[in-house]
């Protein structure tokens, strides 16, 4: 039977933009529902388990924490909900034909380490450099830098007090030129600005002449200003931490629920307003306003009614040119294998020429995380850019053993790689995982797989691409499909534009950056476990391996949620997971009474006894948290 539920607000996507905006607009008071296709949240900023490892799903080098550009930071201290994050001592390392880069936090040192592969450019270097340092503090001397340009009113664009208005209009001239013509005026060596090429392919899958010099400025910045980070027990606790701060604020994050179609209803003669959607499993949701933050082209094609203005959008999607398809291995590896000073994240470039397959990146994520792999062991991921022909997920070839050969040879060639740099490296390496892009697209809606959706390059970036506000009345957006687009900040601060936009119409107060008071964001030292959980129930729930089909669930006679209440109380989030057995189990207490004096079917079936002997005791976290105000 279809169920209606109504919200102020309903948000389609629980990636990071759609979490961000979800947490931000429920902060200001507004009633929230978040819809997810998936089983857990924060898109590619999650983690996944297998055995005694915590894997990063994607997002293995996160910025945005500290420095001049820290959205990250600007959202966790607005929701006051404490998260603990490693500063990595440099970003990373490249190793560059038979050289190699540290980016350092000191820039001139890192400068002088640069000039020692392109003897004689130390000086026009310095000279880039001054630039690029100047050019982002033209960029984050805004008092609204946590907006999208699409945002922006004309007064955010004001220059601050004091301040020369001729560097706002530079700042903005930064929008309109390719980071190739910032370079130029002080670059003259061509293999230098090959390895540029390959810095900003590397980081944001775009060449320098596509790459905008705004976003070029930002990111050759933040390597030395703001620093690399990772969040302590991997990325799905700074996911955790938002969906705990939606739920704690009565929101609701609902998984498995595949939208099939925006609902819209009539707002005046001949007007349409968008009012909700509908779900696979035949569940309605009403809301105000409807928020998407998932992959737009599938909204543009099936969720939106037929229509001029979708046909239209749809033709501009599908022009859109995408990022690279990334094949990834994830595995762990000896410790005693890895050479001494290796880092968390090495980028191995062969082809110093042209960017092509030999471009991997390693991120090494326990050498910092203890927590996340076994004693002696190191959990890594590594992932590079594939151009065979990937099968679309459930066609013609998926899953064929032509399919899964051609995963086992992609896998090898890629390690292979690493060994060449790192001797010894794969006879240590085990416990592989293969992701191809057929996996992204199935596990995370990519189209063909590709890593971060639409390039943002030239003609199709910042303003050239859908803002928050739409053609359609009610109808938002989100996410790396809009004006930002790639990485974890850029994403963090697509969400904070849509919130605001729609507090704006609301007449509600919107969000802006501001001095610097109280962080709830603390960096703690490399070695040390962060992120807790705190309790005994929390630390036992802990050892839930988050089962995608979770053979628990199959087993409980009631159907409960084991995992999804597992990982909230791992995440600190008592009250959503006692919300969330509640609305499993409608016959609650039936859980405590489940099998007297024997063990109960969830346990009989969980898949952690398999690794160590002793399921997760279901039976008493449930009856514990049973108590727990929802």
């Amino acid at each position: 039977m279809a169920s209606m539920e109504r919200s102020d607000i309903l948000v389609i996507g629980a990636g990071l933009s759609g979490l961000t905006a979800a947490a931000l607009l429920a902060e200001r008071g507004l009633s929230v529902t978040v819809l997810e296709r998936g089983a857990t949240p924060g898109g590619s900023c999650g983690s996944f388990r297998r055995g005694k490892v915590t894997y990063d799903l994607g997002a293995a080098l996160l910025f945005g924490f500290d420095g001049g550009y820290a959205p990250h930071r600007f959202v966790m201290d607005e929701l006051r909900e404490p998260v603990e994050v490693y500063r990595h001592e440099a970003p990373y390392r490249i190793h560059y034909g038979e050289g190699q880069v540290v980016f350092r936090e000191d820039p001139e040192r890192f400068l002088d380490e640069l000039s020692a592969l392109f003897p004689g450019t130390r000086e026009e270097l310095g000279a880039f450099y001054r630039r690029i340092f100047r050019a982002h503090r033209l960029v984050s001397g805004s008092s609204a830098s946590y907006l999208p340009p699409s945002e922006m009113r004309l007064r955010d664009f004001a220059p601050a007090p004091g301040a020369d208005p001729r560097e706002s209009l530079a700042a903005l001239g930064l929008l309109f030129s390719s980071a190739e013509s910032l370079a130029r005026k002080n670059l003259r060596d061509e293999g230098l600005l090959r390895f540029f090429d390959k810095l900003t392919s590397t980081y944001c899958y775009t060449t320098m002449p596509e790459t905008p010099a705004v976003l070029a400025a930002t990111m050759f910045a933040e390597n030395h200003l703001g620093g690399a980070y990772a969040v302590a027990g991997g990325p799905a606790m700074l996911a955790g931490r938002l969906e705990k701060a939606i739920e704690a604020r009565g929101g609701r994050v609902l998984y498995g629920k595949e939208v099939e179609a925006i609902r819209f209803e009539r707002s005046g003669p001949g007007r349409a307003r968008a009012a909700g959607a509908s779900c696979a499993d035949g569940s309605e949701y009403t809301a105000r306003d409807v928020l998407y933050a998932a992959e737009l082209r599938g909204l543009a094609e099936r969720l939106l009614p037929p229509s001029r203005k979708a046909r239209r959008l749809a033709r501009k999607l599908r022009g859109l040119s995408m990022t690279y398809r990334n094949f990834m291995v994830y595995g762990t590896v000896a410790l005693e294998a890895l050479p001494p000073g290796a880092m968390p994240c090495e980028v191995f470039i062969d082809n110093r020429e042209a960017i092509d397959e030999g471009d991997v990146s390693l991120y090494l994520s326990s050498l910092e995380d203890p927590r996340l792999a076994p004693e002696g062991r190191c959990a890594f991921l590594l992932l590079g850019p594939s151009f065979r022909d990937w099968p679309a997920p459930g066609g013609p070839g998926d899953g064929s053993e032509a399919y899964e050969a051609a995963k086992r040879e992609e896998a090898e060639r890629m390690l292979a790689l690493v060994e060449r740099r790192f001797p010894g490296f794969r006879a240590a390496a085990g416990d592989l995982v293969l992701g191809s892009p057929t996996t992204t697209e199935r596990y995370l809606g990519k189209p063909g797989g590709a890593v971060a959706g639409p390039k943002q390059k030239m003609g199709q970036a910042l303003l050239s691409r859908p803002g928050a506000r739409t053609r359609w009345p009610g109808l938002w957006l989100a996410g790396e499909w809009t004006t930002m687009g790639t990485g974890t900040p850029a994403v963090t601060v697509s969400g904070i534009g849509a919130a605001d936009r729609i507090l704006r119409e609301r007449g509600l107060p919107e969000f802006r950056s501001r001095p610097r008071g109280e962080s709830f964001v603390t960096v703690i030292p490399r070695g040390r476990p962060g992120n807790l959980p705190s309790g005994e129930l929390a630390l036992e729930a802990a050892r839930c391996l988050w089962c995608e089909r979770a053979p628990c669930v199959r087993a409980c006679p009631a159907g409960i949620d084991l995992p999804g209440i597992h990982r909230r109380l791992e995440c600190g989030n008592e009250g959503g997971a006692a919300r969330r057995l509640k609305e499993s189990d409608r016959a609650f207490p039936s859980c405590a009474a489940c099998s007297p004096g024997a063990e109960p079917p969830c346990e009989r079936a969980c898949a952690r006894r398999a690794v160590d002997g002793r399921p997760v005791a279901s039976r008493r976290i449930c009856v514990g948290t049973a108590g727990v105000p929802a």
